[in-house]
């Protein structure tokens, strides 16, 4: 495979973005809504249950420990169709806002990838930070390829981690970059995010049609039915 120009994959994601924010924008305001609504539910849950005044500040970070867990897993099914939206651009098909909630059909091994990949990255950044970045990396990619191979959590963590260490420095340079860009457009009371948030979806879809292009439709067409792999009805079924 040869390696990533990551000023291409940039351009590109610039350029979906700038053809139309729509649908990927919606469906990053509806996940934002749903997550805040599920965040306030948890919050309000933790604190009847353990009778804490939120009004308290230490009361309140001690209601938000376990909830930031739960959101983790909630939030992992809309991230992995948020990423195959931007994928689905970046292959020329079309997208359409339904789709934000097909995850849900396999939330539980989703929500396992982004729980053992926190868990991991956590580690590897208490340890020596160097091994948490280079494990956010080469994971960064699992919970898409599942949509796509199925079978075993773990075994896509492994395959997707395979490929990326390939093109680590690459990865790690575009996720760097889009991490300033993201940073830098929360100055302008977050509203530079309508941008930055379908660019990031945008790119994450670019970077894996380049990372896996035996996926893109335009590969599978090129195939005997012989040669397809039996999994290639992934997010659609």
């Amino acid at each position: 495979m040869q390696k990533l120009d990551v000023i291409a994959v940039l351009k590109e994601a610039w350029s979906l973005t700038r053809q139309g924010l729509q649908p990927m924008l919606g469906a990053s305001l509806l996940t934002f809504a749903i997550v805040m609504a599920c965040a306030i539910f948890l919050i309000q849950l933790v604190a009847g249950w353990q009778g804490l005044d939120l009004a308290d500040e230490a009361q309140l970070q001690q209601a938000m420990q376990p909830t930031q867990l739960l959101l983790v897993l909630i939030l992992a099914p809309f991230e992995a169709a948020l990423a195959y939206m931007g994928w689905r651009r970046a292959t020329a098909q079309p997208t359409q806002l339904s789709m934000l909630f097909r995850g849900w059909a396999m939330a539980l091994p989703l929500s396992l990838i982004a729980l053992l990949t926190a868990v991991l990255v956590q580690i590897g950044l208490v340890l020596l930070i160097i091994p948490g970045v280079y494990l956010m990396a080469v994971l960064s990619q699992a919970n898409l390829y599942y949509l796509f191979h199925r079978g075993s959590p773990v075994k896509a963590m492994i395959e997707s981690a395979k490929v990326v260490h390939g093109q680590l420095f690459a990865v790690i340079t575009l996720y760097s970059a889009m991490i300033a860009v993201l940073m830098i457009s929360l100055i302008p009371m977050g509203l530079g995010l309508i941008i930055t948030i379908p660019l990031f979806f945008h790119m994450k879809g670019v970077l894996f049609r380049e990372l896996f292009p035996e996926l893109s439709p335009a590969a599978q067409e090129a195939e005997t039915p012989d040669e397809r792999p039996s999994s290639n009805g992934h997010f659609e079924a």
